[in-house]
């Protein structure tokens, strides 16, 4: 039986490359630690920059067929990681963005019932999402959205520092986005757009 660990990476590229998953599995346990560091640089959460690592090795295999020209795997592999940090950093700017606006601007009262009805809903569903949040979350959303306090005078209210504030606003986003799929069938901007344009 062929010992992978004793193949080099290029060597192991090319059996991924024919759709080895032995040689695949050999690959991610070789860099994996060293993928997750370079990405919680970025992300500061231990959990979100799991779920980035393995989007990173997902999308080497779904994209095997490149690793014929790759020549150094490390490298190759550092840059998607970069590049799927980077992305998981601006959806997540712009969701918090939005977010704010909303928060910020409570909807008035509209000109069609069957309008305000669905604001209403939405508003209802939004509260309801985060009242299942964990305690510290909820604490965070409400300092930050509801009294519109800003991150640093959150993290002073609550004795924590700014990136944990952020930590938590990203986590109650990511918890909005999937229960808006989920459970309204709709994706969480139909509902950020909705409401930004009834205020």
């Amino acid at each position: 039986m062929m010992n992978f660990k004793k193949l080099s990476d290029q060597q192991l590229s090319l059996l991924v490359h024919s759709g080895n998953h032995l040689a695949f599995t050999e690959l991610y346990n070789r860099h994996y630690a060293r993928i997750f560091s370079f990405i919680r640089k970025y992300l500061k959460s231990a959990e979100l920059s799991d779920d980035i690592t393995q989007n990173v090795f997902v999308s080497i295999w779904e994209q095997k067929e490149e690793l014929l020209q790759v020549k150094e795997f490390g490298a190759y592999a550092f840059t998607i990681a970069k590049r799927k940090a980077f992305d998981f950093l601006k959806r997540s700017a712009v969701e918090v963005t939005a977010m704010e606006i909303i928060m910020k601007n409570i909807p008035v009262p509209v000109s069609s019932v069957e309008d305000q009805h669905q604001t209403s809903e939405y508003m209802a569903f939004i509260e309801s999402v985060v009242a299942r949040m964990p305690l510290q979350t909820q604490e965070v959303f409400k300092l930050c959205r509801q009294q519109q306090h800003s991150y640093d005078e959150a993290a002073a209210i609550l004795g924590i520092s700014r990136n944990t504030i952020k930590k938590h606003m990203v986590r109650s986003m990511k918890v909005l986005k999937e229960a808006a799929e989920g459970e309204l069938g709709v994706s969480l901007s139909v509902i950020l757009i909705a409401l930004a344009l009834k205020r």
